[in-house]
């Protein structure tokens, strides 16, 4: 908002605690992919666990094939209540379908144990969005709770 000379800003930079904090809480957010100059955004389950975003996809489809073409992802959370918070982060998705990644990404996502056949036959690759910058912004009136 422009008042005379001077611009009056109504939100603030997150601290990374506050980043880490969002990310946390949120099990929904936005993949962000650009192949041949397109753009394409699709929703997506996810968990943030060791510095990382896990989320899976089936083993055919747009998202997949985006991410085979370019793996560099920009991923997006937000609130919008009675105040907004928002983050973004940037970085490379690896795509993994070994029964280790199957198992910690669809554990986190589930947020329990699963049965071993359960976890081996799942038709799925687990994205890891190994993060290279966050960013996050929130308005002057939001509240963490």
């Amino acid at each position: 908002m422009q008042i005379g000379q001077r611009t009056v800003h109504n939100w603030r930079e997150l601290t990374n605690e506050e980043i880490e904090y969002l990310l946390g809480k949120h099990s929904h957010g936005r993949l962000g992919l650009c192949v041949n100059g397109e753009p394409y955004v699709v929703p997506v389950a996810f968990k943030y666990s060791d510095g990382a975003i896990y989320f899976h996809s089936a083993k055919r489809g747009k998202k997949l094939e985006s991410i085979r073409k370019n793996n560099r992802v920009c991923f997006e959370i937000d609130e919008w209540e009675k105040a907004w918070a928002s983050v973004i982060c940037y970085g490379r998705v690896t795509l993994r379908d070994d029964v280790e990644a199957k198992r910690k990404g669809l554990e986190l996502l589930a947020g329990q144990a699963l049965p071993e056949d359960r976890i081996e036959s799942a038709p799925v690759y687990i994205g890891i969005i190994d993060i290279d910058e966050l960013t996050g912004r929130c308005s002057t009136d939001y509240t963490f709770q």
